[in-house]
């Protein structure tokens, strides 16, 4: 994990937040009243590997939003998409972990520059987590349509970041403990103003520079002002095109999915097959070469530049002058 990941991210993880649903409890917390208090409440469950801790921080009303959304759109998925798109993780999964060595000494992973050490020292863990999410519970509709995201994260959850724990210690140098749990146990919040249903707290993590938070009170929780100002809005939208979905355009977008999935897959048969880095780059090369260069335009060799009179070819090893009679080439 990298240390230089903000504490607003490490507390208020807005993308996790958005897929939890309602559940009974696996952990039973009681959530402060106050902003700080709040905070804390939450770095110290995630801290002790308790990511259900954070359904526990969120009003009733969202969740019930978030489980409403959850079944609705259950529903509606094509269920052999959404089984394809998990094989796929798995597969993905796979080629990572048993082409490790390859990737990392190819000139992708070096282009990485000074990310490719965290990058390689973090890989066992990440390949561990995708190969446990992506043969979980969610891999299922049928389980989506009641799923209890609470206990979700009470089991599956808490057993990816266990399962990441113990990789980062079992690699010596455990990152996990050190840039994750410790930084959430030795954070400093502090409330630098309330008033009302709003609050700025100032976080400060080892080594980092202090942070500030937003957040207002919903329903006696408190959560990031950002979240809160448009959390209706994004919830009515997000409900009525579930609602206003029509069977033809289910279908129509399954099969645009579908397509994609093939290709991907058809990308990840031939990368299964190389032996060397230098056969990963080719492959690479000739896999995504033709598209980026349909997206960079003309080639290194040569650039063109137009004004609203002439336009003229230009080629690295040739200069032109806009005058023709000192054009050498010219008559």
């Amino acid at each position: 994990m990298n240390k230089t990941s903000s504490m607003k991210r490490l507390l208020c993880p807005v993308v996790a937040l958005m897929f939890m649903a309602v559940g009974v409890p696996a952990l039973a917390v009681d959530i402060p009243s106050t902003p700080d208090g709040t905070v804390r409440a939450v770095a110290e469950g995630l801290a002790d590997r308790h990511p259900e801790v954070i359904w526990q921080a969120l009003p009733p009303t969202y969740q019930k939003d978030i489980t409403e959304l959850t079944h609705a759109f259950a529903e509606r998925m094509d269920p052999t998409v959404w089984e394809a798109t998990f094989a796929l993780g798995s597969r993905t999964a796979g080629l990572l972990r048993d082409k490790k060595d390859i990737i990392l000494a190819s000139s992708m992973a070096e282009a990485a520059g000074e990310e490719r050490e965290q990058l390689e020292g973090g890989w066992d863990e990440m390949v561990s987590m995708f190969d446990s999410f992506f043969s979980s519970g969610v891999s299922s509709l049928d389980t989506l349509k009641t799923i209890d995201w609470e206990q979700y994260l009470a089991t599956t959850g808490k057993d990816l970041m266990d399962l990441a724990a113990e990789k980062s210690k079992a690699d010596g140098d455990d990152t996990f403990d050190r840039e994750f749990t410790q930084m959430l146990r030795q954070a400093k919040v502090e409330v630098i103003s309330s008033e009302g249903d709003s609050a700025t707290l100032r976080m400060t993590a080892p080594d980092e520079e202090p942070e500030e938070m937003q957040l207002t009170r919903v329903e006696g929780r408190w959560v990031p002002s950002d979240m809160a100002k448009d959390w209706d809005k994004n919830v009515a939208e997000a409900k009525a095109k579930l609602a206003a979905l029509t069977d033809e355009e289910i279908q129509q977008g399954s099969m645009q999915a579908m397509m994609m999935i093939g290709m991907v897959d058809g990308v990840l048969a031939q990368l299964e097959t190389v032996e060397t880095a230098e056969e990963f780059d080719q492959a690479i090369e000739g896999l995504l070469g033709p598209f980026l260069g349909g997206m960079m335009g003309p080639g290194e060799d040569e650039f063109y530049e137009y004004d609203e009179d002439e336009s003229y070819d230009y080629d690295e090893d040739e200069s032109y002058d806009d005058d023709p009679e000192e054009d050498p080439d010219s008559e």
